[in-house]
């Protein structure tokens, strides 16, 4: 058993001793020319927000990667196309230009993960609540700054409140309704 157990060590030295190349010739290899469409990347950097639920996520990507000009209803002529892309819990209206850019969008989904940022941010300005509702809702447009905004309700006390925070201002920007 001993002689085994060294034979297959041995065995184990000796082969890795053989997988290195010692020619040392690199060869050039030359690649296709690869053309990278970036319409709709200007979108996804002004919508995405890190810690966003995967199913806002996913339906802005799919937005994004859409190809309008696929579609047999679309004519080219120089005027907005609108898509609508439906989720379980919510929606995105894309309207598109004649080249297949992302012009503006309305999202809104429905009970959807807040980011952890959000949920310390409430619950150290309302400790002990509890979220009953979550709505996200985001408003692009090409020319101007998007808007990104969660209006949760919370119970607090025995009492609702709802909120309406600016994602960007992570919680300096808050309107309590009662």
């Amino acid at each position: 058993m001993k002689k085994l157990v060294i034979g297959m060590f041995v065995l184990g030295l000796t082969s890795l001793g053989f997988s290195q190349d010692t020619n040392n010739v690199n060869e050039e290899v030359q690649l296709e020319a690869v053309e990278i469409s970036g319409y709709n990347l200007n979108y996804l950097e002004k919508v995405e927000e890190p810690g966003i639920s995967d199913d806002v996520r996913s339906l802005e990507r799919e937005a994004a990667a859409f190809d309008v000009k696929s579609l047999d209803e679309f004519d080219g002529r120089k005027e907005l196309y609108s898509v609508k892309f439906i989720a379980t819990n919510g929606y995105l209206l894309a309207d598109y230009d004649w080249n297949g850019k992302i012009v503006k969008t309305t999202e809104r989904y429905r009970n959807i993960n807040l980011p952890k940022n959000l949920v310390k941010s409430v619950l150290n300005e309302f400790p002990q609540s509890q979220f009953l509702k979550v709505v996200y809702n985001v408003n692009f447009d090409a020319e101007r700054a998007t808007e990104k905004t969660y209006r949760i309700r919370i119970m607090n006390n025995g009492k609702k409140k709802n909120l309406k925070i600016s994602s960007d201002s992570n919680f300096n920007n808050v309107v309590v309704m009662y």
